[in-house]
């Protein structure tokens, strides 16, 4: 029975952590790459790059936008690096100027988010590409994400219940769950040492960096959030356990 009880803790605790990092990853992305947030994020970026880049020519640029909608129902306009945003002619008459600016702010926003990738996501990570890693922000990395998440929650109760029925006390539960939790937290503290690293391998630009700079720090907060919940049930647990000694005597 004792050899099955140090099986389950180990088994228990492997799961556990493992699953509980990827669901913890997983749930942060699902939020960090929702398409409001996205937005919030880059519009302002986004802003300045791409008006500061037309300079004087931004006062004449709705009337030459109109006098092109008078011959199709969609004109396209180059924006940063040559790439192409393509406007509804209808909301490009009803739009004022300053109106116009956040259209097409938008409109680079929407071309970013929902772009279409020609390898799975796996494949695109995998790839090493800095254009096919930018999937891991977009919508087809959000969509990814959340179908993963539902079993990596999974895996994390699994994980822990297996924990808590290897352990013989509360004491044991309370100590044990808790010096997992800080073992789950310690990716955090890797974090801060390959963040550098991993903000090389996306594309060079203001927006790859500060999304991915939000992401870490963001990433960091909820591991910290796990290690203080760790050190807060191994507290527990050693004071039930000076609590329990003292009644005794």
């Amino acid at each position: 029975m004792g050899f099955l009880r140090v099986l389950g803790k180990f088994l228990g605790s492997t799961i556990f952590i493992t699953f509980l990092v990827l669901a913890i990853l997983l749930t942060e992305l699902t939020s960090f790459t929702s398409y409001n947030n996205f937005k919030s994020i880059t519009s302002d970026i986004l802003k300045e790059q791409v008006f500061s880049q037309l300079g004087q020519q931004q006062n004449e640029l709705r009337r030459l936008l109109i006098l092109q909608c008078a011959q199709t129902d969609k004109v396209g306009i180059p924006v940063m690096d040559g790439q192409q945003v393509v406007l509804n002619c209808d909301d490009v008459r009803s739009a004022g100027e300053d109106q116009l600016e956040n259209l097409i702010i938008t409109a680079l926003v929407d071309s970013i988010y929902y772009k279409n990738f020609t390898c799975s996501f796996v494949e695109c990570v995998k790839s090493g590409n800095p254009q096919n890693l930018l999937i891991v922000v977009t919508n087809e990395g959000n969509l990814f994400y959340k179908s993963s998440l539902m079993y990596m929650w999974a895996g994390s109760i699994v994980g822990l219940a297996l924990l808590v029925v290897s352990s013989e006390t509360w004491i044991g539960r309370l100590k044990g769950v808790g010096f997992n939790l800080i073992f789950t937290a310690l990716p955090f503290i890797v974090l801060v040492y390959i963040q550098p690293l991993l903000i090389s391998l996306l594309p060079e630009g203001a927006v790859s960096l500060k999304v991915a700079e939000d992401l870490f720090t963001s990433l960091k907060n909820k591991f910290i959030i796990v290690l203080v919940i760790g050190v807060i049930l191994i507290i527990a647990g050693y004071g039930l356990g000076f609590y329990s000694r003292s009644r005794k005597k």
